[in-house]
């Protein structure tokens, strides 16, 4: 991480350069320099030139971001991090749960070496190409105030990007933002739960904001950033933001519930009216999607009537 520190003003540097402020050899510059493209970061190396990050990196900060937020936001935190290279910010936000289980925990990242998302899968981590960043949080009622906790924070993410400037965003169900049809990031929920007694959960949250070509290139499905939809955003003002607005959610969820939330859902989702079909079921649904029910299930019209799909390992497409 000390090498991109050297490069993060995207300017061109020697190799000889580099290597006398790192106190390290000239083939050793070259070789972490491969091992950073290998992990998706667009370095150009120019002979007679040196090396030169492609988008320079605007660092978190957290004084800054800290500063940033309101001031009864920062009274409901008990715990702020920000880290260079983790595992998973849910990782570290649940471990902090588990030793004081205390609500207002929060965790950033620059870089995710074991980042994911749902249903198992691997959420490509590039150094500070993407919002990595979760809240934990205990809820005293228990496992069921939680329910379509998920959505709800989906209309947080939105909101805090609305009020960075950024427009246009939509919600795909369950867990998706999107901006013209692309994916720009994703909400990933952990809970651990005691019957009959406190819940746990952690709320993960990933947004694109300046993806290297090599790594959208690995990912499946047509995907933007934030540096696409609004260039001259400020990293510490987006990252607080959305914070902010997640906190929000957490503080009073377990009085407001998912319902009021739901009218605002809706008026983000971007597949109503589609046809759609549900995958993941033991047999495929097809039909029109016609929003959400007061749980926040899925609501899908087909040939014999109007079907509810609550979560589970089922995925939706556009037909």
């Amino acid at each position: 991480m000390e090498l991109l520190k050297l490069l993060a003003d995207g300017q061109f540097h020697s190799g000889v350069e580099l290597a006398e402020q790192l106190n390290v050899s000239r083939t050793t510059i070259s070789k972490r320099v491969a091992d950073w493209q290998a992990l998706g970061l667009d370095i150009d190396t120019v002979t007679g030139k040196g090396y030169r990050l492609q988008t320079p990196i605007d660092w978190l900060n957290q004084a800054k971001i800290y500063a940033f937020l309101p001031n009864n936001i920062q009274s409901l935190i008990s715990e702020f991090s920000v880290q260079q290279i983790i595992s998973s910010t849910n990782d570290f936000v649940a471990q902090s749960l588990q030793k004081k289980s205390q609500s207002g925990v929060v965790c950033l990242a620059e870089m995710q070496s074991a980042g994911r998302g749902r249903r198992g899968r691997t959420w490509l981590s590039p150094a500070a190409g993407t919002f990595y960043g979760s809240v934990g949080w205990v809820f005293n009622e228990g496992f069921q105030v939680v329910e379509g906790l998920s959505l709800a924070i989906g209309v947080a993410v939105i909101q805090a990007l609305n009020t960075c400037g950024v427009e246009g965003l939509q919600l795909k169900w369950p867990n998706d933002i999107v901006w013209q049809g692309k994916k720009l990031g994703g909400i990933l929920i952990e809970m651990n739960a005691e019957v009959g007694g406190s819940c746990q959960v952690v709320v993960g949250v990933g947004v694109n904001l300046a993806l290297p070509q090599t790594v959208k290139k690995h990912i499946d499905q047509e995907v933007t950033d934030l540096r696409e939809i609004c260039p001259d955003l400020n990293r510490q003002q987006v990252t607080a933001a959305v914070i902010s607005q997640i906190v929000q959610v957490l503080s009073d969820y377990a009085v407001k519930g998912f319902k009021y939330y739901r009218q605002t859902w809706q008026s983000y989702d971007a597949l109503f009216g589609l046809p759609v079909k549900v995958l993941g079921l033991a047999q495929m649904i097809e039909g029109t999607a016609t929003g959400i029910d007061e749980q926040g299930a899925f609501l899908i019209k087909t040939a014999t009537g109007i079907e509810a799909i609550s979560g589970g390992e089922v995925s939706i497409r556009k037909v």
